[in-house]
């Protein structure tokens, strides 16, 4: 018998025979007097067999550093940390290989009774709260860590200087409760600790956890405490709107406006708003909220940090297309502001572009065209404009392709269709050669459909020919010009099919019904996939520009994440 049969013993309980039901003996079995005779009887048997004295065995240690009452504290084995504790006390305070404590690890493990105990027995109380492991907790944080909030309030209450301590990652215990959404052990340090403990957290703001943790109440009992919170900044230089903005936090933001609007107006290190956190994390109805209290809103639609970027310009470099448009079309705006680098909004779309390949960033370029955003006069070009003029051409060639091949298609199959007529031609001599349904009004929407569906795929053709020439300009202005114009011939393609199916089995009323609502479903769906890709979205004109409106949100849509 030796020092393992006590680690057993410690860890798996007596190993007498049992006739209770199983679920009463493990109920019991930590409580049950047996168990600290058994491991008394197995400690006499390892003193005599080792002539050793039971100091000496209480203090032996497992390879990660664990005592008796280490393991004994872990597996909450009440009794017998109390026994050990009252042989040897110096034992309570005994760290493993990981700087844990008995008490730590009762806390960790959230033996409640085992914690209070070894509180109740230790003259050194307060010296056992406050140690710390290798990680800088103490049993404070393990318990909140771990989940056991009640271990966790019982703790604050034995010392509540504790809960203003900082462990290595620099989180407080009332940044842990804050952050894992503990409220009433978030109350109970507000109660009992003072305030200028609570306020003077700087890297790990309590407040900053409780919005990180997105907890309505945690945040609501920390501000109706201690309104003073809402005024901590963390090492940037963020107050707590800055910190519920840069996460997207709208009922976070909703509230912390209502508590305290000013600090929409307040700037971190890098003199940023909350705005412009905002538009680097694309959240229009934050920037909304913002702007919704806000006395003087030009003050943060059109203000810089510290490099002179207003929030349209990290829109643009960031391409958040959708926060670019609501900014564009607001006409406090002023997109016509250059930054320090001496360049607008514009400039940085453009520059950006070539490292984005998301159809986001062409998006936020389209936008900023369309409000009129004007490129620096000033803006030094780069060595590398050849190259990218090269890029685009290769991009825009293999568009050019594509869209004369599908104009191609479309071109033959129309064409095709015009020879061969649904119903046929009359035999008659008096009519030979004419289409048999001449005088049926869905043939003549098929004719209609198929002649401008036919002439129209040749235009696409004969536009996208010119932009073989390999002039930029002249490819962007061919495409303006024939993608509307393949938009209208796929279109009145699709119309003249359903015309002519329609006529072929219009005897039939069931049949020919569903064919004309199988038709306008579907022209319905090919109008909305059309639509964003036919309208002009860089146009400045006003109209054209409100007509567009729509298509852009619909691109936006469908390039969302």
């Amino acid at each position: 018998m030796g020092r393992l049969d006590l680690m057993i013993e410690l860890e798996h309980g007596p190993q007498w025979q049992d006739d209770r039901p199983k679920k009463k003996r493990k109920k019991d079995q930590r409580e049950d007097p047996r168990h600290l005779h058994d491991f008394l009887t197995v400690l006499d048997q390892v003193s005599a067999a080792e002539h050793a004295s039971y100091a000496d065995i209480l203090r032996r240690v497992s390879p990660a550093g664990n005592t008796y009452i280490h393991v004994a504290a872990k597996h909450g084995n009440q009794e017998i940390v109390t026994h050990i504790a009252a042989m040897d006390p110096s034992l309570v305070l005994r760290k493993n290989s990981d700087g844990d404590t008995p008490l730590h690890l009762a806390a960790k493990a959230g033996q409640e009774s085992v914690v209070r105990s070894l509180l109740l027995i230790h003259s050194q109380a307060e010296n056992l709260l406050r140690a710390r492991n290798e990680r800088g907790n103490t049993a404070l944080h393990e318990a909140l860590i771990n989940g056991h909030e009640s271990i966790a309030e019982y703790l604050v209450r034995e010392d509540p200087v504790v809960s203003c301590y900082e462990n290595d990652e620099g989180k407080s215990v009332l940044y842990l409760a804050a952050e894992y959404g503990y409220a009433d052990c978030v109350l109970l340090i507000l109660q009992l600790s003072p305030e200028s403990m609570v306020e003077q957290f700087k890297e790990k703001s309590p407040i900053h956890a409780a919005i990180k943790g997105k907890n309505r109440d945690v945040l609501e009992a920390m501000l109706n405490m201690n309104t003073n919170l809402v005024q901590l900044r963390d090492a940037k230089g963020r107050n707590p709107l800055h910190y519920a903005v840069s996460l997207g936090y709208l009922e976070g933001v909703r509230y912390l406006l209502d508590k305290c609007a000013p600090s929409a107006t307040q700037r971190d290190n890098s003199g940023s708003f909350p705005i412009h956190l905002a538009s680097i994390n694309s959240s229009v109805e934050i920037i909304s909220l913002l702007l919704q209290d806000c006395p003087c809103p030009e003050e943060l639609l059109d203000g810089t940090d510290k490099d002179g970027n207003p929030p349209l310009h990290l829109a643009s470099k960031e391409g958040h297309p959708r926060i670019v448009n609501v900014l564009t079309w607001d006409k406090r705006v002023d997109v016509k502001i250059v930054n320090h680098e001496g360049m607008t909004a514009l400039d940085f779309a453009e520059y950006y572009m070539k490292y984005n390949s998301q159809f986001r960033q062409p998006l936020t370029w389209a936008a900023l065209k369309a409000a009129g955003t004007p490129r620096s006069l000033c803006r030094t070009t780069t060595g590398g404009q050849n190259s990218k003029k090269s890029s685009n051409m290769e991009n825009y060639k293999d568009r050019v392709n594509t869209l004369l091949l599908v104009s191609t298609l479309v071109a033959t199959v129309t064409f095709a269709a015009g020879f061969t007529l649904p119903g046929g031609y009359n035999t008659s001599d008096g009519d030979l050669g004419i289409a048999a349904m001449l005088r049926e009004k869905g043939f003549h929407i098929f004719v209609f459909c198929d002649t401008i569906a036919m002439f129209s795929s040749i235009l696409v053709a004969v536009t996208l020919i010119w932009a073989q020439l390999g002039d930029l300009t002249l490819v962007l202005n061919a495409l303006t010009l024939a993608v509307p114009l393949l938009g209208i011939a796929l279109t009145m393609m699709a119309m003249a099919f359903t015309a002519g199916v329609f006529l072929a089995v219009s005897k039939l009323r069931w049949l020919s019904t569903a064919v004309l609502v199988m038709g306008i479903t579907f022209f319905t769906i090919l109008f909305v996939l059309l639509l964003p890709l036919c309208t002009p979205l860089t146009s400045t004109n006003q109209i054209l520009r409100h007509i567009s409106y729509y298509s852009f949100y619909l691109l936006i849509l469908a390039t969302r994440n």
